[in-house]
Order: structure tokens, then C-alpha cells, then sequence
């Protein structure tokens, strides 16, 4: 059975999601997506925001929380 696990992703500490990504890129088991706030026709989106939204595929490997140079996720285990 999967370990319960809570993901969080603190925003104020992730000022540009959509030039790093990197938690993105190294996640094993894709966790992480990145939305897109406003969306307007034909205009690139100016704010982003990056949601666990796949934390019961997490391995608790914590590439992610190694790898962002912000300290803005935060990985736990739940009892």
C-alpha cells in the first residue's frame, strides 16, 4: 500500500514557477503540474502556480524538496 503523504507548494516562496520548474523536471513520478492563472485568447499567461496534484503517486524520494532553491515545498508523511 502507497504511503499517505501531504505536499504542499508555498507560493510566496515561489516567486516565478513558470521560468524554474524544476521540481517539475526531476519529480520520478510526476506529482507536480503547472497552471496557468488568467487564462485570455492568444496572450501567454503571466502567472502560474504549481499544484501536487498526483501526492498519492509520491515515492517521498524528496528530489524535489532538494532541488528547489526556494525551500517552497514541503513533504511529510502522514500518520
Amino acid at each position: 500500500m502507497p504511503a499517505k503523504v501531504s505536499i504542499q507548494w508555498l507560493k510566496d516562496k515561489c516567486p516565478k514557477p513558470q521560468e524554474c520548474g524544476k521540481c517539475l523536471e526531476v519529480c520520478p513520478s510526476t506529482v507536480f503540474v503547472r497552471y496557468a492563472l488568467q487564462r485570455e485568447r492568444y496572450k501567454e499567461p503571466q502567472n502560474y502556480v504549481i499544484v501536487p496534484s498526483f501526492a498519492n503517486f509520491c515515492t517521498l524520494c524528496n528530489k524535489c524538496t532538494d532541488i528547489c532553491p526556494n525551500n517552497a515545498i514541503k513533504v511529510e508523511l502522514k500518520a
